[in-house]
């Protein structure tokens, strides 16, 4: 029997070292691979939400190479991904199912078209993998953004303006007929553009569209797009301090009154049954100092003032009046929201009412797969 054992345990640890470094040098190629599968995954994310946009906005010429260009925006290991207009597909997203149908003839104009699916992948190499004989990997990744409906716009203060006087401010008198028309992505941007003014309250029953009301509204809906029925509040000062609080505050306010704090398309609005001249100055007063402050400083209900900065306003827009479906107390001023739109506000004239512009549709809601006049794109896959 040998008994001379010196060096023995050396052998084993250089064994056992060897066979620690290859695991070690495997875990790490494995590391690499996958953070490369998750870089992969965000250029066909950007593509497909790129797609997706050009998609909702109906600007189909050259879609393709623009959901390319921002899907190779997002670089792998440092190097632009393969990424091409073959690798981007308009089709159908099925909600039920979540499956992804792509269009005939690969059409973006198809009727149908609801959602863009895009492919990216990358040729990645080895580097300790290469002792083990392995070379290179592909990594390659598939996402699809769809179009579905806003259930819910938050931040909605108690105004509501008649859709009509957006169409007339483009189109004049007559030009579209608010029941019937869709705002269209060419009619957004010409408004984001142009800014022309509107009245989004009115200060004068000579400006009423409907008689006794002033376009001023009461929170929560009175009755939901679902047929589920609200409890609006009822008094001045909940009125005022919704015009003129930040969005948690009018939120606090609307969940006092037990209804939910979003409103979407097909709620129906219970009109306030006064003017509401000087709370509504008063409000609005509070929500321009937040946003830059106004001139006068002090001006309120009790004189015009400018807001020195434009400020955000989020209004519903509604196209026909009358009494909600199941619902008592509307008198026929009730209005039924047909888009919900960011607006800002410019300056309050006492006596005229609050003038402000249009600049877009609210689309900060809950993604839902339920239809609606209010869209948005969202990753599904």
């Amino acid at each position: 029997m040998f008994r001379n054992r010196r060096g023995a345990t050396m052998i084993v640890v250089g064994v056992a070292l060897t066979a620690l470094i290859g695991i070690m040098a495997l875990a790490i190629e494995m590391g690499r691979m996958y953070l490369f599968r998750a870089q992969v995954h965000v250029s066909s994310d950007a593509a497909a939400l790129a797609g997706a946009e050009r998609l909702l906005r109906q600007a189909y010429q050259g879609a393709a190479d623009t959901a390319v260009a921002y899907g190779r925006l997002n670089l792998v290991e440092r190097t632009v991904p393969t990424i091409t207009t073959a690798d981007v597909v308009p089709g159908v997203w099925n909600f039920a199912n979540e499956r992804f149908t792509p269009a005939p003839n690969g059409s973006w104009t198809a009727p149908s078209n609801n959602a863009v699916q895009a492919s990216a992948r990358y040729t990645a190499q080895y580097r300790f993998g290469r002792l083990f004989g392995l070379a290179t990997r592909v990594r390659s990744a598939t996402s699809v953004a769809a179009i579905g409906g806003v259930s819910g716009i938050a931040c909605v203060r108690p105004l509501a303006v008649p859709y009509q006087q957006l169409l007339n401010a483009r189109y004049g008198e007559g030009g579209r007929d608010a029941r019937t028309y869709a705002l269209t992505a060419d009619d957004v941007n010409w408004y984001a553009a142009n800014h022309p003014i509107i009245l989004l309250k009115s200060g004068s029953s000579s400006t009423n569209v409907v008689s006794g009301n002033f376009y001023g509204v009461r929170m929560p809906p009175l009755v939901y797009a679902d047929g589920a029925m609200g409890n609006p509040w009822s008094g001045a000062n909940d009125f005022s301090n919704a015009l003129g609080s930040n969005c948690a505050g009018l939120a606090a306010l609307i969940s006092a009154a037990g209804g939910r704090p979003n409103v979407s398309a097909g709620d129906w609005l219970l009109a306030e049954n006064g003017n509401m001249v000087g709370k509504t100055g008063d409000g609005i007063a509070e929500l321009c100092r937040a946003s830059g402050g106004i001139t006068p400083p002090n001006g309120g209900g009790n004189r015009s003032f400018v807001c020195n900065v434009p400020t955000q306003m989020i209004i519903a827009m509604w196209a026909e009046s009358g009494n909600a479906p199941g619902a008592s107390g509307c008198g026929g001023k009730c209005f039924l929201v047909k888009y919900v739109g960011v607006f800002y506000v410019t300056e309050y004239l006492k006596g005229e009412g609050v003038q402000g512009y249009f600049t877009s549709l609210a689309t900060q809601g809950r993604f839902s797969p339920l239809p609606s006049l209010i869209k948005k794109i969202a990753l599904v896959q």
